[in-house]
């Protein structure tokens, strides 16, 4: 399995709740390769405003790699989703979907889509919004299948959303969507709150899964709190998965602190499993 760390590109406003590394990103690649990371996941919210070939020259420079762009903070800063009613509002969110699908075509990676999917809207009928996003979905899968780009469901606990809550409720979408491009991603933190039984999710999730994000319970650094990693990462390799898994972390009590335990803790128990 390989690590990363979620950094914020340029185009995020900065904000105590965005949950990546932020700041100049020289800096930024240079702490994650000294910590010990093998690649940085891109959190954005504006993709087609980001320097690819900056990006690129950093990846050489420092050894990393870029396996994902999360399209989190474009509902998080600017509110687009695929499920708003607003057709203008919508077609943009589509729109940043499928620039995040160029960018990460550019470093072979996925995109993720949580948030960004949207929600039931209070006072419209929920099969209306359902119908929205779903539709929204199937687009940029389509638009991804002839780039080689994976498009990972991400489930968001009922804290966040209160839509597509737990591993089995994307596995259902994505056997809807039925695209090739469309997978699935799991984040511990989401199965600690709405899922029922945390192996179970990870077995559930073997027939898409493509991406894992780590983040303990507290959703601060793995080993902050009572997530049991160790028992989710031998089910991770009961199941056959050997791909990227992403700290994606609140950066407290700083984002030093969260980016250097966060390694420590992670790269302890992955060599303790022999992953």
């Amino acid at each position: 399995m390989k690590l990363a760390y979620q950094i914020a590109t340029p185009d995020v406003r900065f904000s105590p709740g965005v949950t990546s590394y932020q700041g100049d990103l020289e800096h930024t690649f240079a702490r994650a390769k000294e910590c010990g990371y093998d690649g940085v996941e891109l959190m954005v919210a504006n993709p087609c405003e980001i320097d690819a070939d900056l990006l690129k020259s950093l990846c050489e420079k420092y050894g990393l790699e870029i396996p994902m762009v999360c399209t989190g903070e474009v509902y998080g800063q600017d509110g687009y989703c695929f499920s708003d009613p607003d057709p203008d509002r919508r077609a943009e969110a589509i729109k940043r979907a499928k620039d995040a699908i160029d960018l990460a075509e550019k470093f072979g990676a996925q995109i993720n889509v949580g948030r960004l999917k949207g929600y039931l809207h209070y006072g419209l009928p929920a099969e209306e919004c359902i119908a929205r996003s779903t539709a929204g979905f199937k687009e940029i899968c389509q638009y991804a299948n002839g780039k080689n780009v994976c498009v990972a469901i991400e489930p968001a606990n009922s804290l966040v959303t209160n839509y597509l809550n737990t591993t089995q409720d994307g596995v259902a979408l994505a056997d809807e969507i039925n695209e090739p491009s469309c997978t699935l991603m799991i984040d511990t933190n989401h199965i600690h709150i709405s899922d029922k039984d945390m192996v179970q999710s990870v077995l559930d999730s073997k027939k898409y899964l493509t991406y894992v994000h780590l983040a303990d319970s507290d959703r601060y650094y793995p080993g902050h709190c009572k997530f049991d990693f160790e028992t989710f990462l031998k089910t991770l390799h009961e199941i056959g998965y050997d791909g990227w898994v992403s700290v994606e972390i609140f950066q407290r009590p700083d984002q030093d602190t969260a980016l250097e335990k966060g390694a420590e803790y992670m790269r302890a128990l992955l060599a303790k499993l022999g992953y």
